[in-house]
């Protein structure tokens, strides 16, 4: 008779709980939609390397650069015309000297000076004989000179005062009208002439030659002509002009050199190249024949300006394949085995997209370097290319199936990128496949080193393979073994280097970090070992159970044991509160109302998570901590609160305080620490634990969890739950195994059998619900 009724109904489900954003993606009926999600995210990535593969990057034929030995006739593969580009740098820099200058016009100096000049002989005119020294010094300052007596008599005559505004300022302003520079000596090497812009008109002038324009001493000098012919004054009156006005002139016609530099662009922008042409066929550089820039420059030209169109037959066909390959991961990763999920897919796309995109950069680099080993080809260099490690960095969080599909098509894409043929798909798929059967066991980082040298002898093996089926010559032959030799060492640093960046980006758990969290010597198991020794044993034993279910049910043994060893690291804080831990001491509890209790109880859950992610212990193990109880009735303190409520007459207890918060478990390691929690616990309270009550319980609490529901999200299957209760069976019977009872010193009565020795003991008292 079948141990659980599978027409059995099943109890509503109960809300989750409040930490619903911890859930793991994989919830209910959210699976399809999850495993599409990820099938989503790799196809994104695998269009992104179909685009890389449609780009033309690898260089269309070899450049000689100057002072090389060309190794080859170089002829144009078609007509071009090619940029003289000395003959345009001369025309440009021919238009650049002859680019004149632009000088801005403007009257407002005048003005200025003409108001200043007007102000003076006002202040001069306004002097009395009291007030003539404090007028002189201020003048004198204005006029920063220092000015004689006679001078400033010439300067206070009315004769004089009025001579400068009638007959000075207007011939001052006709002057100024045509343009006054500071000195004509900043303006005498100008030889292509000067472009006057009148700033009161924005018109233009080209004046072939600065003479045309006065300079300050000019003005001056001009001036005092017009004074002596054209006004007959004396030399004293000329002078006094000169004293008064020099000092104020200032010029009206200066540099623009924002607006010269934006014309002098402008003009060279706008001249054309010069080009030649060369015809298709013709002989750029003699094999044997020492390269000048112009031939450098020729083949450059030739090669930056071939066909570099896109490529959709190689994205399309790239894209296609990679469809195909989506397929068969997915495929493989479906139920029983693991199921990808958003995360997962995302690692895969990125590796293949990393490891295009290397692939795409050698076949870009790998021309040059071949230049430096004269006896090999470019080819040569194609098999240091660690593709094997990638695919040993998959092996370490993937299963072997995944692992040997993903291998294939990152060999595919590979060669894809590289333009290779078929014996180089081989050594890649033939790496890529043996490094992850070889990491598949693989328990330590030591083993992975371990794991360098078969790696190695195989991809040696390969390589003399391949050279076999096409034998070239030794020196191929040693060269190829090298590199396949590098490739082998880059892969196993590739291991070492990136299974830790992998665990901390993506939030993996690998099974080194696994192994490593199982040593006692870890503080979170020793602090339960020292606080909490009760719960200690527990979780030990508890271990060793979901171990071995996982193990039954083909989930994952190491996982499901580390999470177990560490489910009920919450109890540290408080864990007198918890029955395994009292020793025979006084029960807490029954100081505390039940409500109290049960918040006590389910408080280790949480602290439980808090403690894992304090310690850094994975996503993993916080989901699992957070799941081992799922959403169960606490029920020793929810019927011992309803007993108190009947006693006194009050108002029922909410059923939903009484439950843990969840989530129900997600996988199957986190519905088999579940069972194997709560038949270990509740095991504790069974008075002569004979194989048949034993089997009797696990039957019971079996039934008891599925019936509530527990298990629905989990991927625990009827026939899953026999396997795992005949499992835990044996580990508890082995448990709670028969001893005989030893004779004490001196006394020579019969021996009690254990049974009776056992009947006579009183049954422990319930424990509370944990």
């Amino acid at each position: 008779m079948p141990m659980i009724d599978s027409h059995a109904k099943t109890p509503s489900k109960k809300p989750s709980s409040k930490s619903g954003a911890s859930l793991s993606p994989k919830q209910g009926g959210a699976q399809p939609e999850s495993r599409f999600s990820g099938l989503l995210v790799f196809m994104g990535g695998m269009v992104l390397v179909a685009v890389l593969s449609g780009l033309s990057i690898e260089p269309g034929g070899r450049i000689f650069v100057e002072g090389e030995i060309a190794g080859h006739d170089v002829t144009a593969p078609r007509d071009l015309l090619i940029e003289d580009q000395e003959s345009t740098r001369a025309r440009r820099e021919m238009v650049a000297q002859s680019q004149p200058p632009i000088f801005d016009l403007a009257q407002m100096p005048f003005a200025q000076m003409a108001r200043r000049i007007v102000s003076l002989l006002d202040v001069i005119a306004s002097a009395t004989p009291e007030t003539t020294p404090q007028v002189q010094n201020l003048v004198a300052e204005e006029l920063n000179i220092r000015i004689p007596a006679g001078m400033w008599a010439e300067w206070n005559r009315q004769s004089f005062q009025n001579m400068v505004v009638l007959e000075g300022l207007p011939w001052l302003e006709n002057t100024y009208q045509k343009g006054v520079l500071a000195d004509r000596r900043f303006a005498s090497d100008i030889t292509s002439g000067m472009i006057v812009r009148d700033l009161a008109t924005d018109n233009e002038q080209l004046h072939l030659s600065s003479a045309d324009f006065p300079d300050l001493d000019g003005v001056m000098r001009a001036l005092d002509l017009h004074l002596r012919v054209n006004l007959n004054l004396p030399v004293t009156t000329r002078r006094a002009v000169e004293e008064l006005l020099a000092p104020l002139l200032r010029p009206n016609l200066t540099l623009n050199q924002e607006a010269t530099q934006a014309r002098l662009t402008s003009a060279v922008q706008a001249v054309e190249p010069v080009f030649y042409q060369i015809k298709k066929g013709e002989i750029i550089v003699r094999k044997a024949e020492r390269v000048t820039a112009e031939q450098q420059q020729k083949m450059q030209a030739f090669f930056a300006a071939r066909d570099g169109g896109y490529d959709w037959d190689s994205f399309s066909g790239v894209l296609i394949i990679s469809l195909i390959f989506s397929l068969g991961i997915f495929n493989a990763a479906a139920p029983p085995g693991r199921l990808l999920t958003t995360k997962d897919a995302l690692l895969l796309a990125s590796v293949m997209l990393t490891f295009a995109a290397m692939a795409k950069f050698v076949a870009l680099y790998r021309f040059p370097l071949s230049r430096e080993l004269l006896t090999m080809t470019p080819d040569i260099f194609v098999y240091s290319l660690p593709v094997a490690g990638a695919a040993g960095v998959l092996a370490l969080f993937f299963p072997l199936l995944i692992c040997i599909f993903s291998g294939a098509l990152l060999a595919f894409l590979c060669t894809q990128m590289l333009h290779a043929g078929f014996d180089v798909f081989m050594f890649y798929l033939v790496g890529t496949v043996g490094c992850a059967m070889l990491l598949r066991g693989a328990q330590t980082r030591t083993d992975i080193l371990r794991a360098g040298l078969p790696l190695l002898g195989l991809l040696l093996g390969t390589w003399a393979a391949l050279n076999l089926l096409d034998f070239q010559s030794f020196s191929w032959f040693a060269a190829g073994a090298a590199f396949s030799a590098a490739g082998a060492m880059l892969s196993v640093l590739l291991l070492l280097a990136f299974s830790p960046v992998v665990e901390y980006l993506f939030g993996y758990t690998s099974r080194f970090k696994l192994l490593e969290m199982m040593s006692l010597e870890q503080p979170l198991l020793q602090s339960l070992m020292v606080n909490a020794p009760g719960t200690y044993h527990h979780c030990l034993i508890v271990a060793n159970m979901a171990e071995a279910g996982a193990k039954a049910v083909g989930g994952n043994p190491l996982l499901a044991k580390v999470a177990a060893l560490y489910h009920d690291i919450g109890k540290i804080k408080n864990p007198h509160y918890f029955i395994e831990n009292q020793f025979g001491c006084e029960n807490r509890h029954d100081k505390l109302a039940p409500s109290m209790s049960a918040l006590i109880l389910i408080s280790h859950v949480k602290k439980g998570a808090e403690l894992a992610a304090e310690h850094k212990l994975g996503t993993e193990i916080t989901d699992l901590i957070q799941q081992h109880h799922g959403t169960r009735l606490i029920v020793y303190f929810y019927q011992k609160a309803l007993k108190m409520c009947e006693e006194k007459g009050t108002e029922c207890v909410r059923e939903d305080d009484f439950r843990y918060p969840g989530p129900k478990p997600q996988s199957k390691e986190a519905g088999i620490i579940l069972l194997a929690d709560a038949i270990e616990a509740s095991s504790r309270t069974l008075v002569d634990p004979t194989p048949s009550r034993v089997r009797n319980h696990i039957q019971n609490q079996v039934r008891t969890v599925f019936n509530e529901g527990q298990l629905d999200e989990s991927d625990l299957s009827l026939k899953d739950l026999n396997i795992l209760s005949e499992t835990f069976q044996r580990i508890l019977t082995g448990i709670f195994h028969q001893r005989i009872d030893y004779p004490k010193p001196g006394i020579h009565a019969a021996p009690t059998s254990s049974k009776s020795e056992q009947a006579k003991t009183p049954p422990p008292r319930p424990a509370p619900a944990r």
